[in-house]
């Protein structure tokens, strides 16, 4: 397992070895070589630091060395750790502080993964991946205008970028511009043919432009790209529905189980595909299983009482309506359970 940071490149970096005895060597090296495993780095960055007698730089690389096997294990809290200290010894690391954003927005703490990017910039204002980074935090904080702004800034930086051409075809499909969108997604192809998420959020862009034909195309390409693409296999699934091919909605909705054996939501829409191919019984299992995993989805209790209406179980089917009235459901969707409720002759 090679041992790469998530985002950004890397500056693994110990001073000179040779001054270093012979075993402090081979530790300094198996902490700094990207090609360790995760656990044999942290071994070896863990003796570096314990034999360290001074707060040098060199110490400070050593931390963030470790920050990086310690995240490619999921190891959010003790990465943390060793983003802080690597930042308490050397506060110009930008690097430090872009990685250490990395993980506040995998956490969901944007504020504090912005500030983090922001310093790194404040370092380094030539950081390609700090602008992509924060350009994709102002995403999901849905201020559209500060992260096309980064993410220009990040495409200045390196127009080959396909990651930042991406996100920000994204952007502008949020913005309602879906022929800026769907240029920047072939763009990206254009620029890595093997992009599978290009492809599946071109594919997305299309359907949204009433496109069903290239929709399906760029989604069958994701998908051969990367079979566990968990969205392209959702989005194509109900596109088959959407055509009627019920069949192959239901295989791709059973490949979404497979890879998340905890989507709700798949289990929901495979159930939903199997009412509408008249198959009662297994759509049944498959909305029992959706509520199962998620009790607290109105949609999922919605869903059900539909199998229940088919089944003649008009009781359960009430029963399921009002359990999804009281789970808060948006307004479209509580006027759908209220007509739905009417239509058994009870009164939401």
């Amino acid at each position: 397992m090679r041992r790469l940071a998530t985002i950004g490149a890397l500056c693994l970096a110990l001073g000179s070895l040779a001054t270093l005895p012979v075993r402090a060597q081979e530790n300094a090296a198996i902490c700094k070589d990207e090609g360790s495993a995760p656990d044999a780095a942290i071994a070896a960055c863990t003796k570096v630091i314990s034999a360290s007698k001074a707060k040098t730089n060199d110490l400070a690389s050593t931390y963030y060395n470790r920050a990086i096997a310690y995240r490619q294990k999921n190891d959010f809290d003790n990465a943390l750790s060793d983003y802080n200290d690597a930042i308490k010894i050397n506060p110009k690391h930008a690097r430090a502080f872009n990685n250490r954003g990395a993980i506040y927005k995998e956490k969901g703490d944007l504020e504090r993964a912005i500030a983090d990017f922001s310093e790194a910039i404040r370092l380094d204002p030539k950081f390609t991946a700090a602008y992509f980074n924060r350009g994709n935090a102002y995403d999901d904080k849905s201020d559209a205008d500060k992260a096309l702004a980064d993410l220009e800034a990040a495409i200045k930086l390196d127009p080959k970028n396909a990651a930042a051409l991406t996100v920000r075809g994204v952007v502008w499909r949020r913005k309602g511009d879906i022929d800026k969108a769907v240029a920047d997604f072939t763009h990206a192809i254009e620029l890595d043919p093997a992009y599978a998420i290009a492809y599946a959020n071109r594919g997305d862009a299309f359907e949204e432009k009433g496109d069903s034909d290239k929709a399906l195309g760029d989604l069958v390409r994701a998908i051969n790209l990367n079979p566990n693409a968990t969205r392209a296999l959702a989005l194509r699934g109900y596109l088959y529905r959407k055509k009627g091919d019920l069949d192959r909605a239901i295989v791709d909705y059973g490949e979404i189980i497979r890879i998340d054996p905890k989507s709700d939501d798949a289990y929901m829409r495979r159930s939903e595909a199997w009412l509408a191919k008249g198959d009662r019984l297994a759509a049944l299992r498959d909305a029992d299983e959706a509520v199962k995993l998620e009790p607290s989805a109105s949609v999922n209790y919605a869903a059900r009482a539909a199998v229940m209406r088919a089944l003649a179980r008009n009781d359960d089917a009430i029963a399921d309506l009002r359990r999804a009235l009281t789970l808060n459901p948006a307004d479209a969707r509580k006027r759908q359970i209220e007509g739905a409720l009417k239509e058994l002759g009870v009164t939401p």
